[in-house]
Protein backbone atom coordinates (compact mmCIF):
# COMPACT_ATOMS: atom_id res chain seq x y z
CA UNK A 1 0.00 0.00 0.00
CA UNK A 2 3.01 1.79 0.23
CA UNK A 3 4.52 1.71 -2.66
CA UNK A 4 0.68 0.82 -5.06
CA UNK A 5 2.98 1.21 -8.45
CA UNK A 6 5.39 -1.03 -10.73
CA UNK A 7 7.29 -0.12 -13.95
CA UNK A 8 9.62 -2.85 -15.37
CA UNK A 9 10.00 -5.92 -17.36
CA UNK A 10 9.03 -9.14 -17.70
CA UNK A 11 10.22 -12.13 -19.36
CA UNK A 12 8.95 -15.51 -20.53
CA UNK A 13 10.47 -17.97 -22.43
CA UNK A 14 12.97 -15.45 -24.18
CA UNK A 15 9.85 -12.98 -24.74
CA UNK A 16 10.19 -9.63 -23.34
CA UNK A 17 7.73 -7.38 -22.41
CA UNK A 18 6.99 -3.69 -20.44
CA UNK A 19 4.97 -4.27 -17.79
CA UNK A 20 3.13 -1.11 -15.83
CA UNK A 21 0.76 -1.87 -12.95
CA UNK A 22 -0.66 0.01 -10.15
CA UNK A 23 -3.00 -1.12 -7.26
CA UNK A 24 -5.08 0.55 -4.14
CA UNK A 25 -5.28 2.78 -2.32
CA UNK A 26 -3.93 4.92 -5.47
CA UNK A 27 -6.31 2.80 -8.29
CA UNK A 28 -9.64 2.85 -6.50
CA UNK A 29 -11.20 -0.49 -8.07
CA UNK A 30 -7.90 -2.74 -7.35
CA UNK A 31 -5.17 -3.63 -9.78
CA UNK A 32 -4.71 -2.26 -13.07
CA UNK A 33 -1.96 -3.24 -15.85
CA UNK A 34 -0.20 -2.81 -19.06
CA UNK A 35 1.99 -5.23 -21.01
CA UNK A 36 3.81 -3.99 -23.65
CA UNK A 37 5.39 -6.48 -26.05
CA UNK A 38 9.06 -6.01 -27.33
CA UNK A 39 10.11 -7.28 -30.93
CA UNK A 40 12.41 -9.74 -30.59
CA UNK A 41 14.70 -8.37 -33.22
CA UNK A 42 14.84 -4.85 -33.94
CA UNK A 43 13.35 -3.04 -36.39
CA UNK A 44 15.27 -1.61 -39.66
CA UNK A 45 14.75 1.34 -42.24
CA UNK A 46 14.00 -1.09 -45.02
CA UNK A 47 10.94 -2.89 -42.77
CA UNK A 48 9.97 0.58 -42.28
CA UNK A 49 9.97 1.65 -46.08
CA UNK A 50 8.14 -1.27 -46.60
CA UNK A 51 5.09 -0.12 -44.54
CA UNK A 52 5.52 3.41 -45.83
CA UNK A 53 6.70 4.78 -42.18
CA UNK A 54 9.51 6.40 -43.98
CA UNK A 55 10.93 6.62 -47.25
CA UNK A 56 14.37 6.23 -49.18
CA UNK A 57 15.03 10.20 -48.74
CA UNK A 58 14.73 10.12 -44.82
CA UNK A 59 16.83 6.33 -44.91
CA UNK A 60 19.85 7.92 -46.66
CA UNK A 61 19.87 11.16 -44.87
CA UNK A 62 19.60 9.17 -41.36
CA UNK A 63 22.60 6.96 -42.93
CA UNK A 64 24.44 9.62 -44.25
CA UNK A 65 24.48 11.43 -40.74
CA UNK A 66 24.94 8.30 -38.20
CA UNK A 67 27.97 7.51 -40.17
CA UNK A 68 28.96 11.08 -39.74
CA UNK A 69 28.90 10.58 -36.01
CA UNK A 70 26.07 12.94 -35.74
CA UNK A 71 23.55 13.12 -32.56
CA UNK A 72 19.91 13.34 -33.03
CA UNK A 73 16.64 12.79 -31.05
CA UNK A 74 13.51 10.82 -32.07
CA UNK A 75 10.70 12.69 -30.49
CA UNK A 76 6.43 11.95 -30.54
CA UNK A 77 3.83 11.05 -28.07
CA UNK A 78 3.53 7.54 -26.72
CA UNK A 79 3.03 4.75 -29.10
CA UNK A 80 4.29 7.00 -31.94
CA UNK A 81 7.42 3.93 -32.49
CA UNK A 82 10.11 6.32 -30.92
CA UNK A 83 12.01 3.29 -29.54
CA UNK A 84 11.43 1.29 -32.35
CA UNK A 85 13.08 3.96 -34.48
CA UNK A 86 15.98 4.78 -32.49
CA UNK A 87 16.43 0.45 -32.50
CA UNK A 88 16.54 0.57 -36.20
CA UNK A 89 18.85 3.65 -36.56
CA UNK A 90 21.37 1.59 -34.20
CA UNK A 91 22.24 -0.90 -36.78
CA UNK A 92 23.22 2.85 -39.42
CA UNK A 93 26.09 2.21 -37.03
CA UNK A 94 29.20 0.67 -37.65
CA UNK A 95 30.11 -2.29 -36.06
CA UNK A 96 33.57 -1.77 -35.12
CA UNK A 97 32.28 1.21 -33.30
CA UNK A 98 30.95 0.01 -29.22
CA UNK A 99 27.89 0.96 -28.21
CA UNK A 100 26.98 1.76 -25.18
CA UNK A 101 22.71 1.24 -24.26
CA UNK A 102 21.64 3.42 -21.23
CA UNK A 103 17.47 2.74 -20.19
CA UNK A 104 15.44 2.08 -17.10
CA UNK A 105 13.38 0.19 -18.67
CA UNK A 106 15.13 -2.70 -21.40
CA UNK A 107 13.26 -2.24 -24.26
CA UNK A 108 16.04 -2.31 -27.17
CA UNK A 109 16.59 -5.71 -28.15
CA UNK A 110 20.00 -6.14 -27.35
CA UNK A 111 21.11 -9.34 -27.49
CA UNK A 112 19.86 -9.16 -31.12
CA UNK A 113 22.62 -6.74 -31.66
CA UNK A 114 25.23 -8.78 -29.98
CA UNK A 115 24.18 -12.02 -32.15
CA UNK A 116 24.84 -9.62 -35.58
CA UNK A 117 28.11 -8.57 -34.33
CA UNK A 118 28.17 -5.72 -32.08
CA UNK A 119 30.00 -4.96 -29.57
CA UNK A 120 27.05 -3.54 -27.68
CA UNK A 121 27.83 -2.87 -23.75
CA UNK A 122 23.88 -2.11 -22.15
CA UNK A 123 23.63 -0.20 -18.79
CA UNK A 124 20.20 -0.90 -16.29
CA UNK A 125 19.41 2.30 -14.22
CA UNK A 126 16.80 3.00 -11.77
CA UNK A 127 13.37 4.16 -13.01
CA UNK A 128 12.97 7.95 -12.97
CA UNK A 129 9.30 6.83 -11.26
CA UNK A 130 11.23 5.54 -8.36
CA UNK A 131 12.90 7.44 -5.56
CA UNK A 132 15.16 4.60 -4.61
CA UNK A 133 16.13 1.20 -5.36
CA UNK A 134 19.96 -0.98 -6.09
CA UNK A 135 20.06 0.45 -9.49
CA UNK A 136 22.13 3.39 -10.02
CA UNK A 137 20.57 6.41 -10.53
CA UNK A 138 20.18 7.69 -14.33
CA UNK A 139 22.69 10.69 -13.79
CA UNK A 140 25.17 8.42 -12.26
CA UNK A 141 25.18 5.72 -14.77
CA UNK A 142 25.20 8.12 -17.47
CA UNK A 143 28.86 10.00 -16.03
CA UNK A 144 29.74 6.32 -15.43
CA UNK A 145 29.58 5.12 -19.29
CA UNK A 146 31.07 8.88 -20.76
CA UNK A 147 34.61 6.73 -18.80
CA UNK A 148 34.74 4.25 -20.88
CA UNK A 149 35.81 6.44 -24.02
CA UNK A 150 35.41 6.69 -27.92
CA UNK A 151 31.68 4.97 -28.03
CA UNK A 152 27.97 5.72 -29.44
CA UNK A 153 25.51 6.28 -26.79
CA UNK A 154 22.33 5.45 -27.13
CA UNK A 155 19.48 6.72 -24.32
CA UNK A 156 16.39 4.70 -23.96
CA UNK A 157 14.46 7.72 -23.07
CA UNK A 158 15.69 11.18 -21.49
CA UNK A 159 13.18 12.43 -18.62
CA UNK A 160 14.99 14.30 -16.02
CA UNK A 161 18.38 15.06 -14.58
CA UNK A 162 20.21 12.75 -17.01
CA UNK A 163 19.84 15.30 -19.66
CA UNK A 164 21.89 17.93 -18.00
CA UNK A 165 24.67 14.71 -18.23
CA UNK A 166 23.50 14.31 -21.59
CA UNK A 167 24.02 17.44 -23.24
CA UNK A 168 27.34 18.23 -21.15
CA UNK A 169 28.77 15.27 -23.06
CA UNK A 170 27.64 16.44 -26.33
CA UNK A 171 29.31 20.20 -25.57
CA UNK A 172 32.61 18.67 -24.48
CA UNK A 173 33.25 16.15 -27.18
CA UNK A 174 32.88 12.93 -24.34
CA UNK A 175 31.25 11.17 -26.77
CA UNK A 176 32.83 11.12 -30.20
CA UNK A 177 30.06 9.19 -32.26
CA UNK A 178 26.64 9.15 -32.35
CA UNK A 179 24.86 10.39 -29.35
CA UNK A 180 20.94 9.81 -29.67
CA UNK A 181 18.09 8.82 -27.34
CA UNK A 182 13.91 9.45 -27.43
CA UNK A 183 12.01 12.44 -25.87
CA UNK A 184 8.10 12.68 -25.37
CA UNK A 185 7.45 15.64 -27.94
CA UNK A 186 5.38 16.49 -30.37
CA UNK A 187 7.48 18.99 -32.60
CA UNK A 188 10.80 20.72 -32.01
CA UNK A 189 9.36 23.46 -29.98
CA UNK A 190 8.24 21.23 -27.58
CA UNK A 191 11.36 19.10 -27.61
CA UNK A 192 13.23 22.15 -26.69
CA UNK A 193 11.04 23.21 -24.16
CA UNK A 194 11.02 20.14 -22.44
CA UNK A 195 14.66 19.68 -22.82
CA UNK A 196 15.32 23.27 -21.79
CA UNK A 197 12.76 24.66 -19.70
CA UNK A 198 11.62 21.36 -17.78
CA UNK A 199 15.04 19.42 -17.83
CA UNK A 200 16.85 21.91 -17.07
CA UNK A 201 19.39 21.88 -19.93
CA UNK A 202 21.23 25.38 -20.88
CA UNK A 203 19.59 27.25 -23.91
CA UNK A 204 23.27 26.87 -25.32
CA UNK A 205 23.98 23.36 -25.07
CA UNK A 206 20.65 22.41 -27.00
CA UNK A 207 22.54 23.49 -29.84
CA UNK A 208 25.02 20.50 -30.01
CA UNK A 209 21.41 18.52 -30.98
CA UNK A 210 22.03 18.27 -34.61
CA UNK A 211 18.82 16.69 -35.47
CA UNK A 212 14.82 15.88 -34.36
CA UNK A 213 12.91 13.32 -35.61
CA UNK A 214 9.31 13.94 -35.46
CA UNK A 215 6.76 10.79 -35.80
CA UNK A 216 3.23 10.21 -35.04
CA UNK A 217 0.17 8.34 -35.51
CA UNK A 218 -2.20 9.29 -38.07
CA UNK A 219 -5.25 8.42 -37.76
CA UNK A 220 -8.79 7.72 -40.17
CA UNK A 221 -11.81 10.08 -40.12
CA UNK A 222 -13.35 7.40 -37.69
CA UNK A 223 -10.90 6.55 -35.89
CA UNK A 224 -11.03 3.18 -36.33
CA UNK A 225 -7.17 2.49 -37.89
CA UNK A 226 -4.07 4.01 -37.49
CA UNK A 227 -0.75 4.36 -38.93
CA UNK A 228 2.57 5.20 -37.86
CA UNK A 229 4.83 8.03 -39.65
CA UNK A 230 7.77 9.51 -39.58
CA UNK A 231 6.17 13.73 -39.93
CA UNK A 232 8.93 15.96 -39.70
CA UNK A 233 13.02 15.79 -39.97
CA UNK A 234 14.52 19.65 -38.53
CA UNK A 235 18.00 20.59 -38.24
CA UNK A 236 18.67 23.19 -34.68
CA UNK A 237 20.14 25.77 -35.59
CA UNK A 238 23.13 27.38 -34.26
CA UNK A 239 22.80 31.21 -34.46
CA UNK A 240 19.77 31.94 -32.33
CA UNK A 241 20.16 33.33 -28.72
CA UNK A 242 17.35 32.74 -27.64
CA UNK A 243 14.78 31.77 -28.87
CA UNK A 244 15.46 28.03 -30.72
CA UNK A 245 14.81 28.06 -34.67
CA UNK A 246 15.10 25.32 -36.51
CA UNK A 247 15.78 24.06 -40.32
CA UNK A 248 13.25 21.83 -41.81
CA UNK A 249 14.78 19.08 -43.86
CA UNK A 250 12.31 16.50 -44.44
CA UNK A 251 8.53 17.67 -43.94
CA UNK A 252 5.61 14.92 -44.12
CA UNK A 253 2.76 15.53 -46.86
CA UNK A 254 -0.32 13.95 -46.18
CA UNK A 255 -1.98 13.97 -49.49
CA UNK A 256 0.93 12.30 -51.06
CA UNK A 257 1.89 10.60 -47.92
CA UNK A 258 5.53 10.83 -47.77
CA UNK A 259 7.89 12.90 -46.51
CA UNK A 260 9.42 15.04 -49.11
CA UNK A 261 12.58 17.11 -48.97
CA UNK A 262 12.50 21.00 -48.27
CA UNK A 263 14.00 23.55 -50.21
CA UNK A 264 16.61 23.86 -47.50
CA UNK A 265 18.18 20.51 -47.63
CA UNK A 266 17.94 20.53 -51.07
CA UNK A 267 19.60 24.26 -51.63
CA UNK A 268 22.30 23.36 -49.08
CA UNK A 269 20.81 25.14 -46.37
CA UNK A 270 21.20 23.24 -43.78
CA UNK A 271 24.35 23.67 -41.76
CA UNK A 272 25.05 20.33 -40.01
CA UNK A 273 25.33 19.12 -43.73
CA UNK A 274 27.74 22.28 -44.69
CA UNK A 275 29.84 21.13 -42.07
CA UNK A 276 30.27 17.57 -43.07
CA UNK A 277 31.19 18.65 -46.68
CA UNK A 278 33.80 21.13 -45.35
CA UNK A 279 35.33 18.42 -43.45
CA UNK A 280 34.88 16.03 -45.67
CA UNK A 281 37.81 15.02 -48.79
CA UNK A 282 34.93 12.82 -50.50
CA UNK A 283 32.33 15.69 -50.63
CA UNK A 284 33.57 18.30 -53.16
CA UNK A 285 30.27 20.11 -52.95
CA UNK A 286 26.66 20.01 -51.74
CA UNK A 287 25.52 17.77 -54.76
CA UNK A 288 27.97 15.33 -53.73
CA UNK A 289 26.63 15.55 -49.92
CA UNK A 290 22.92 14.99 -51.85
CA UNK A 291 24.33 12.00 -54.33
CA UNK A 292 25.42 10.53 -51.38
CA UNK A 293 22.67 10.97 -48.84
CA UNK A 294 20.35 9.50 -52.55
CA UNK A 295 22.77 6.51 -53.07
CA UNK A 296 22.43 5.31 -49.36
CA UNK A 297 18.45 5.70 -49.75
CA UNK A 298 18.80 3.89 -53.17
CA UNK A 299 20.40 0.97 -51.30
CA UNK A 300 17.75 0.33 -48.81
CA UNK A 301 14.87 0.68 -51.96
CA UNK A 302 17.10 -1.82 -53.40
CA UNK A 303 16.60 -3.97 -50.82
CA UNK A 304 13.35 -3.78 -50.55
CA UNK A 305 12.12 -3.71 -54.22
CA UNK A 306 14.63 -7.18 -54.51
CA UNK A 307 12.67 -9.26 -51.74
CA UNK A 308 9.25 -8.43 -53.04
CA UNK A 309 6.95 -7.93 -50.15
CA UNK A 310 8.88 -11.08 -48.28
CA UNK A 311 9.18 -9.00 -44.64
CA UNK A 312 11.20 -12.54 -43.24
CA UNK A 313 14.66 -11.08 -45.80
CA UNK A 314 14.13 -6.92 -44.31
CA UNK A 315 14.78 -8.44 -41.03
CA UNK A 316 17.92 -6.94 -38.88
CA UNK A 317 20.45 -9.78 -39.69
CA UNK A 318 19.96 -9.18 -43.38
CA UNK A 319 19.71 -5.15 -43.21
CA UNK A 320 23.25 -5.34 -41.17
CA UNK A 321 25.14 -7.44 -44.02
CA UNK A 322 23.67 -4.90 -46.62
CA UNK A 323 24.75 -1.84 -44.61
CA UNK A 324 28.47 -3.81 -44.75
CA UNK A 325 28.18 -4.60 -47.97
CA UNK A 326 27.46 -0.64 -48.47
CA UNK A 327 30.34 0.53 -46.35
CA UNK A 328 33.02 -1.52 -47.98
CA UNK A 329 32.26 -1.36 -51.04
CA UNK A 330 31.47 2.29 -51.04
CA UNK A 331 35.55 2.14 -49.92
CA UNK A 332 36.70 0.51 -52.60
CA UNK A 333 34.34 2.33 -55.84
CA UNK A 334 34.08 5.84 -54.55
CA UNK A 335 30.74 6.08 -56.36
CA UNK A 336 30.83 10.03 -56.21
CA UNK A 337 34.23 10.27 -58.18
CA UNK A 338 32.18 9.62 -61.64
CA UNK A 339 29.49 8.09 -63.88
CA UNK A 340 32.05 4.97 -64.16
CA UNK A 341 32.66 4.61 -60.56
CA UNK A 342 29.00 4.81 -59.62
CA UNK A 343 27.55 2.67 -61.76
CA UNK A 344 30.22 -0.02 -61.16
CA UNK A 345 29.15 0.65 -57.41
CA UNK A 346 25.44 0.11 -58.43
CA UNK A 347 26.15 -3.32 -59.56
CA UNK A 348 28.71 -4.88 -56.94
CA UNK A 349 26.30 -3.68 -54.46
CA UNK A 350 22.66 -5.50 -55.85
CA UNK A 351 25.08 -8.76 -57.01
CA UNK A 352 25.90 -8.48 -53.03
CA UNK A 353 22.85 -8.19 -51.67
CA UNK A 354 21.53 -10.77 -53.91
CA UNK A 355 24.21 -13.63 -52.59
CA UNK A 356 22.81 -12.23 -48.83
CA UNK A 357 19.22 -12.88 -50.12
CA UNK A 358 19.88 -15.99 -51.38
CA UNK A 359 21.33 -17.72 -48.11
CA UNK A 360 18.62 -16.49 -46.09
CA UNK A 361 15.61 -17.59 -48.26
Amino acid sequence: RAKPRLDGEIEIEGQRARVAAVTEPFSMFGTGYSIRRHRDNPWTLPLFINNKTINPVYAGLMSFAITQGRTFLTAGPRGSGKTSMLGALILEILPKYRIITVEDTAELPVEAYKDYGYDIVPFKVRSALLEEGFEMPFDKGLRTTLRLGDSALILGEIRSTEAKVLYEAMRVGAMSNTVAGTIHADDPYGVYDRVVNDLGVPKGSFKVTDLIIIQNQIKTATGLSRKRRVLKVAEVDNDWEDKPTFTELLVYNAEEDRLEPTEALLNGESHMLQEIQERSGEHKSHDDVLADIRLRGWAKKSLVDLVDGNKDLLEAEIVQKANTALTLLHEKHNPLRDEESLEAFKKAYLNRIKEIVSKHS
